[in-house]
């Protein structure tokens, strides 16, 4: 790929993120136009959704290991935990715990941080078994990447 096409989608999805990023702090940061919250009206939620997704999709473009990717895919996850859509949340951190392990591999700390995430979601939906059983993941990669204590 060429460098300038590199940098036309660098640039595509830089301007879809801020768009995106407008779009929610505008539904956040105004409680007398939104008394909701967030995504209060099914338009701004579809156009955030459709928006998410779109940038998910470019991303997935640019290759697995682009930051942005799961980025995204983080938002799409608390998106939908937001509207507590939980499955669909769920996939998304399943997405993220995928690419990560693939490209770290499965005892990395980024991938405790993935896990926790995920685990507190599950909480949130009523899923405490599957929640522990993450969090005892997270924890055992935490135990074994964590350096050793300095001796004085």
């Amino acid at each position: 790929m060429t460098k300038i096409c590199l940098e036309k989608q660098r640039f595509l999805l830089v301007g879809s993120l801020l768009l995106l990023f407008a779009l929610l702090s505008a539904c956040n940061h105004h409680p007398q136009k939104y008394p909701q919250g967030r995504h209060n009206t099914k338009a701004q939620s579809t156009l955030a959704e459709q928006q998410l997704l779109s940038t998910i999709k470019n991303a997935e473009g640019l290759g697995k290991g682009n930051p942005l990717l799961l980025s995204s895919l983080y938002s799409l996850a608390d998106f939908y935990q937001d509207r507590k859509e939980y499955d669909k949340a769920a996939e998304q951190y399943q997405r993220a715990l995928y690419i990560k392990e693939e490209i770290s591999g499965p005892d990395h700390p980024d991938i405790a941080a993935i896990l926790q995430r995920y685990a507190r979601l599950l909480q949130e939906a009523k899923r405490p078994t599957e929640a522990a059983n993450l969090l005892a993941r997270a924890d055992a990669i935490l135990a074994h990447s964590s350096p050793p204590p300095v001796s004085q």
